[in-house]
This record gives C-alpha cells, sequence and structure tokens, in this order.
C-alpha cells in the first residue's frame, strides 16, 4: 500500500472577512487519500479576519470523537504587525511541513472537492513534474460572472517554460496564477532563498519562484476546473495606471530579473532591454497621467545605452509638442479604461 502523501495548504490573508470562510472551508472540505495540513498567515488585519481564522483553529485543535478517523491540522501562525505579502508568503510556505505545498489566498477558493488529490496523484506518477498548476474560474465580482480557463496565463509548451521566462520578450509576468499552484517542497526548500528575495524586497512571490524553478524542473496543468480566482480591482494582483505603487512595483520587477541574472548569468537577459522596457512604464505612465512636463524630462535624461531604441524613438514622437501628447493621453486612457472593465 503506498504512503499517503502529506499536503500543506499554504493561506496569506490580510483584511478578508468576507471571503475567508469560504477559502478555509474549501480546503478543509478536500476528500482523498492524504494528510492535510493548513498553515494561516493571517497578517494582522484591521478587520474580523484574524477572529475568522482563530476560530477555525481552535476547531481543529479539538480531538476527535474516538472512531472518527483522521482530519486535517489547522495552523494559525503568530503575528503581532504586519509584514506585508512577500514577509507573510515566506513564513507561511517555510513553516509548511508536506511533501507537496499548495498555496491560495484568502480571497480565492477550491471548487472542487478533489483537487489536491488529483493534483498530488498527478505529481507522484509524474516525477519530473515539479509545479503543477490549477486551473479553474476567474469571477469577475463587478460583474458577478464567472469565466472557465485560468491557468496558463501565458501559452506555452511545457518543456518551453523555461524559455518563456528567460526570453527577452516575455520576462514580467508569471506563466501561471499562482492561485491553487502545487510545488514539491524539496524543491522549494533546495533552490528558493527566501531570506535574499526579502532582503531585496521584491514585490510579489510567484514570478521569482516561478522562474527559479524553472530551472530545474518541468511544469504541468490539469484540465479540469478546480479553483476560483477573484479578479477585482482592490486585489493585490490588480496592477493598473491608477494604482498608487505603480512604477514602484514594474522597477521591483526590473530587481526581480537583475536578481535572476545573478543567478543563472548564461541565461541573462541585457541591461539594456531592462532600461528601456523600465522606460517605456515610465513614459506610459505620464502620457497616462497628463504630465506632460514630466515625459520631457524624462526623455532628456534617457541613457545612452537605450537613446535610439524603439520605445525612445516612440516616445520622442509622441512627446514632440503639448497637443500631440494630449491626443495620445486621451487614446491610452480611453483604452486603458476599456481593458479595465474587462477584467472587472
Amino acid at each position: 500500500m503506498n504512503k499517503k502523501p502529506k499536503i500543506s495548504v499554504a493561506v496569506i490573508t490580510y483584511n478578508q472577512q468576507d471571503t475567508i470562510r469560504q477559502t478555509l472551508d474549501s480546503i478543509l472540505a478536500q476528500k482523498g487519500d492524504f494528510d492535510l495540513e493548513l498553515v494561516i498567515g493571517e497578517d494582522c488585519s484591521t478587520d474580523a479576519t484574524h477572529a475568522i481564522c482563530e476560530e477555525y483553529e481552535r476547531a481543529y485543535s479539538q480531538p476527535l470523537p474516538k472512531g472518527n478517523g483522521d482530519r486535517p491540522s489547522v495552523i494559525l501562525l503568530p503575528n503581532t504587525k504586519n509584514l506585508g505579502i512577500m514577509a507573510n508568503y515566506a513564513r507561511v510556505i517555510q513553516a509548511c511541513t508536506g511533501d507537496f505545498i499548495s498555496n491560495i489566498a484568502g480571497d480565492d477558493y477550491y471548487c472542487d472537492d478533489h483537487a489536491l488529490e488529483k493534483q498530488s496523484q498527478y505529481m507522484q506518477s509524474h516525477k519530473e513534474v515539479g509545479v503543477m498548476a490549477a486551473n479553474g474560474y476567474s469571477y469577475y465580482v463587478q460583474r458577478g460572472t464567472k469565466v472557465p480557463g485560468l491557468n496558463p496565463i501565458f501559452n506555452a509548451e511545457q518543456d518551453a517554460v523555461k524559455a518563456r521566462y528567460f526570453s527577452s520578450k516575455h520576462f514580467e509576468g508569471a506563466y501561471i496564477a499562482p492561485v491553487g499552484m502545487m510545488f514539491r517542497a524539496e524543491l522549494l526548500h533546495k533552490h528558493i532563498d527566501f531570506d535574499e528575495i526579502l532582503r531585496r524586497k521584491l514585490p510579489v512571490e510567484d514570478y521569482p519562484i516561478q522562474a527559479i524553478l524553472s530551472q530545474h524542473t518541468k511544469f504541468a496543468c490539469l484540465p479540469g476546473l478546480l479553483v476560483t480566482y477573484r479578479v477585482y480591482k482592490e486585489s493585490a494582483s490588480f496592477i493598473s495606471y491608477d494604482y498608487p505603487q505603480y512604477l514602484e512595483y514594474y522597477q521591483g520587477l526590473m530587481e526581480t530579473r537583475r536578481y535572476l541574472n545573478e543567478l543563472f548569468p548564461k541565461e541573462a537577459i541585457p541591461e539594456e532591454a531592462l532600461q528601456e522596457r523600465m522606460f517605456n512604464k515610465e513614459f506610459l505612465y505620464d502620457v497616462y497621467h497628463m504630465k506632460y512636463k514630466e515625459a520631457k524630462k524624462l526623455i532628456v535624461s534617457v541613457a545612452p545605452e537605450i537613446s535610439n531604441s524603439p520605445s525612445v524613438r516612440n516616445a520622442r514622437r509622441y512627446a514632440f509638442c503639448w497637443f500631440v501628447f494630449a491626443v495620445y493621453h486621451y487614446y491610452k486612457r480611453r483604452l486603458t479604461r476599456k481593458s479595465i472593465m474587462r477584467q472587472v
């Protein structure tokens, strides 16, 4: 008889009192021949989220009546101050003791009671796979609609995931959405230096982890609909030009890429490509907010290495005079608004 695998589900949550019960219930409802550990990182919420998480910890800390068999263990990590997404995520992952670790945020949930069983069984029979995506629904909260088809975010054959991450054309977005993503714990412990990720203050957890692991293992995704991912403006993953830390966020992605360049110099993306990408983000940010003077200053201060790049040449054309810049501003703003409405 095969030994039952131990699966840990890592949950990070902050101010999600309206959704955290559904998240936790969907995890605890999982069925299959495995031991389940639920580790919660509640990041000092200002609403009732922590109290709700404490209810679950208390309920699952009581002994079962004799003969009722095994049940999940629920661990609520202690916390006295707000850590932020990255530090909270790191401590939760490092507290997990399972052979397989899945993660899900406190506003998402499993919609298949056998999701963990299906993922872990696939990984047990495919030893070469170390990262498993969970396909599912995108739930657009504002519209109240659910759309099937969540993963992978970007099309690529399984063997081409590494190429996707280390291509100068595609080096900002994660290959798969983190909701319900399952890892082999041994790969995380061996290859991911959370202390260094935190020291560098990288803005997101899924992008660097997936990029690093793409160098060491294969990715896979089951066809079934296993999870539901909420999409709304307040989500930490919803990044638009109106987001206050928009430029800081993308600067963090560029720093993530520099970190990956250090780890994998043979796969490094040229510094000029990073500078051009960041210049383009800054210029379009100025366009969106109608900051003509700032855009002109940005163009003047551009680094010599990218002064003749396509992004800079286009910027000079659109900032040729205030009128042209204003027309471009209204055009880009209208396109962005339409894109946002489609997403939410």
